[in-house]
């Protein structure tokens, strides 16, 4: 063996035994560095008040988290699960929700303007006060959801079920959709 061919070999060995090579970032750091992190187990963290503008947390598990007053506009979160997670006052403007799990979610006074929640689950979840407008919500489910106050001005509820849902003033200026009619 070489002299280059060894060094390089001891090196490689010192820093496999420190365990320097083998640092994997958590899934909360390679979103923070990267804005992206899909399929990441991020259950019941703390991302209050963070600009994850564009993140894309495709399949993510979000069940539980905080996101209280964190910018998602424009994220992928398609597939993610954000079941019991908190969105309070969240900015998710035209963001991606298709098939996500909000089951149990806290949306309360949430922007949800022009954003993809087509066949998401919103069973049991709080959307008092949040701004839906021109959101679409086609198939979804929105059993047992909350809208009371909510802007739903526009929004696509077509084909949505809302058994026991709250609309309790809502404002929907007219009703361009059809609800439960396949």
């Amino acid at each position: 063996m070489n002299q280059q061919a060894f060094i390089a070999t001891a090196m490689i060995s010192a820093a496999l035994a420190s365990g320097a090579a083998l640092a994997m970032p958590s899934p909360l750091q390679q979103l923070v560095q990267t804005n992206a992190c899909p399929g990441c187990d991020l259950r019941n963290v703390d991302l209050r008040g963070y600009n994850l503008a564009g993140a894309n947390l495709r399949g993510a598990n979000l069940q539980g988290a905080n996101l209280q007053d964190t910018n998602l506009m424009v994220a992928n979160l398609v597939g993610a699960n954000l079941s019991n997670a908190n969105l309070t006052a969240a900015y998710l403007e035209r963001t991606n929700l298709e098939q996500a799990n909000l089951s149990g979610a806290n949306l309360s006074r949430a922007i949800l303007r022009h954003s993809r929640a087509r066949r998401a689950n919103f069973s049991n979840s709080n959307l008092t006060g949040a701004d839906v407008r021109y959101g679409d919500f086609r198939r979804a489910n929105l059993n047992a959801a909350t809208f009371e106050q909510a802007n739903m001005q526009w929004a696509r509820l077509n084909n949505a079920t809302v058994s026991q849902t709250n609309f309790s003033d809502a404002y929907r200026p007219r009703m361009p959709y059809r609800l439960n009619h396949y």
